[in-house]
């Protein structure tokens, strides 16, 4: 390997405050680099930690005109006792199925125990929900428990459970 001459005799003859220079420039260029490479890490870190914040207040804002739009469980439970429930000789069992495939609420979780007690889980549009409240309080059948949880902005899933009503029990007043 053979070094020129001329570089050589250019450096060997420069001044000392230019020597010091030239020998803190290579330093300098690669803390500018690593510098350089911190901020633009730092700067994605900031702007997915925008993206995130964003995507979160778009969630809340959604569930904040979900909860605005939909009725209190007070106003659902008035609405169930303004019905008139008819007592029919039909077994429970069949009302509700029969309700359920004329007016087409499939369920995607149908449990019923020994006790009379029928769990059923929906996705349905809120209109589909008021819908399926109206008809199922022209049953034979109690509320006893309703979780809606909203999914997207027309959709919700619903989680009912009801039971039976047996004649004497609406006749000693025992429902609530």
């Amino acid at each position: 390997m053979k070094i020129k001459a001329q570089w050589l005799l250019l450096i060997a003859f420069l001044p000392k405050w230019k020597l010091t220079l030239l020998s803190l420039i290579i330093p300098f260029i690669t803390l500018l680099f690593y510098y350089l490479l911190i901020y633009m890490d730092y700067q994605q870190e900031i702007t997915q930690q925008h993206i995130e914040i964003a995507q979160r207040l778009k969630r809340i804002n959604h569930h904040q005109r979900t909860l605005g739009t939909m009725p209190s469980l007070n106003s659902l439970i008035t609405q169930q006792m303004d019905y008139d429930i008819p007592f029919d000789n039909t077994p429970v069992s069949e009302q509700l199925q029969r309700l359920l495939m004329t007016y087409h609420f499939i369920p995607e979780i149908w449990e019923n125990t020994p006790n009379s007690l029928y769990k059923l889980t929906f996705t349905l549009s809120y209109p589909q929900f008021l819908t399926l409240l109206e008809y199922l309080n022209q049953t034979r059948l109690a509320l006893i428990s309703l979780n809606i949880i909203p999914i997207e902005p027309h959709l919700i899933s619903v989680q009912i459970s009801l039971t039976e009503l047996s004649y004497s029990s609406a006749i000693q007043g025992d429902i609530s």
